[in-house]
């Protein structure tokens, strides 16, 4: 595969269009041989096939990267939307994308900061340890400080040619994504995925958010790197390097029950604190945004994306929960029209319907003391279901925009909690 991302539509449109071609041959060919297979060969057959069509996809979306990228995290985190083939291969887009070569690197640093990266770092390692999809991250040492020491720092090189390709990628991704089971489930996060692009290609936006929640987290076991300005542009991000396990690596480890339960809780926790007190989420919960550590603590990175949630949003929130929970139809409709969401029907039919299934499945979790993910594995697929049955009756424009990025980021974390199989305690204020 190329180093260079493909800069111009055309040629991107190539490298997906060739990828949808090869996973639509071999669909053809499957559906052909099936009428003469057994029913064993018939999924044996499928199975192989999934594989196959993962591989394929992924290798597209990696020399993509960019948007390509961000549609293969979504996808990867849906873990109730493909075939566990599609699931586990694109899962790799958190943090195991094929690097950059050191010619690449080299000129976006000397561009961005004027110097080559011999220069600006003591120790400079050309071969990327991470990649994620809008750039890779290199380990360097900085020079000796006048206390004589050296300090370990994760540079965060972005792709050659990614803010130019955004525009045009939606458009081809949209293609590929008609390819995939469940199309229309996944090219309905897409549009929300381009507004979030838009802002992530900026890295002195995600310097400033860094150093915000580093400055205003205040939530034992719960970190964030420190970043380095003076190393930092619109291109190149450099914070401190943080030694740590990300998800899968930690679970390879094989944690007690009783670490599985204390890490997940610690996530919920701060999601809870980021979202309530602080006012402002940290909204891209994919795994390799975590890292794990042996004392039990989580360090939290990439925060290229996070909302502001409003005093509005804030207490309007647990009131549409408490609604759920009591059962309340009158009062689910009273929260949602504190945030301005106008419902086609506020009848207490519509509510049966439409709603109350929804509003018992969302405050389940919070019905007991803690909830077993482990026991409960069938929990997010029923909210699935449940949530495309919401499409049928209003639209999405429905939805405050806050929702978007609290329910995306909520989902994501129940998808983490649900592969530790850990029990959490669902904290919010209600009045039971």
């Amino acid at each position: 595969m190329s180093d260079l991302v493909p800069e111009g539509k055309l040629a991107r449109t190539g490298v997906a269009g060739m990828a949808a071609i090869k996973v639509g041959f071999g669909e053809l060919s499957h559906r052909a041989k099936r009428p003469f297979l057994s029913a064993e060969k018939q999924k044996e057959s499928k199975d192989l096939l999934d594989d196959k069509n993962a591989k394929i996809l992924f290798k597209a979306f990696t020399q993509l990267r960019g948007t390509a990228l961000k549609v293969a995290q979504m996808v990867g985190m849906e873990q109730g939307l493909l075939p566990d083939a599609y699931r586990k291969e694109l899962e790799k887009s958190f943090h195991q994308v094929p690097s950059l070569n050191r010619v690449l690197v080299r000129k976006v640093v000397v561009g961005e900061l004027k110097q080559t990266p011999e220069a600006l770092f003591a120790q400079f390692e050309a071969e990327a340890f991470a990649a994620a999809s809008l750039g890779q991250v290199h380990k360097a040492t900085l020079h000796k400080n006048e206390s004589g020491t050296e300090k370990q720092v994760a540079v965060k090189v972005q792709y050659p040619g990614i803010s130019t390709a955004i525009k045009s990628d939606m458009t081809i991704i949209r293609g590929v994504a008609r390819g995939l089971p469940n199309t229309k489930v996944i090219l309905q996060s897409l549009d929300e995925i381009e507004e979030r692009l838009m802002e992530e290609v900026d890295y002195r936006i995600e310097a400033k958010n860094t150093q915000w929640f580093e400055q205003n987290i205040d939530l034992e076991g719960i970190s964030v790197p420190h970043v380095y300005t003076e190393f930092s542009s619109e291109r190149v991000l450099t914070t401190e390097f943080i030694e740590g396990l990300h998800l899968d690596d930690w679970l390879a480890t094989n944690p007690s029950q009783e670490m599985r339960d204390e890490r997940a809780q610690l996530l919920y926790d701060f999601f809870l604190h980021a979202s309530r007190e602080l006012r402002c989420l940290h909204a891209d919960p994919n795994p390799g945004n975590y890292l794990f550590h042996e004392d039990g603590s989580i360090t939290v990175i990439d925060f290229g994306c996070v909302r502001r949630m409003s005093d509005t949003f804030t207490a309007a929130y647990p009131r549409i929960l408490q609604a759920y929970f009591d059962d309340d139809h009158e009062a689910v409709f009273a929260a949602y029209r504190e945030l301005d969401m106008s419902l086609p029907d506020s009848s207490k039919a519509f509510y049966d319907k439409a709603l109350r299934p929804f509003g018992q499945w969302i405050s389940q979790p919070f019905r007991d003391e803690t909830f077993d993910l482990a026991e409960n594995r069938g929990y997010l697929k029923i909210g699935h279901e449940l949530m495309k049955n919401l499409h049928h009756y209003f639209k999405v424009d429905y939805l405050a925009e806050e929702f978007i990025f609290h329910n995306r980021t909520y989902y994501g974390l129940l998808q983490i909690f649900e592969k530790m199989g850990a029990s959490v305690r669902f904290i919010v204020e209600l009045e039971r």
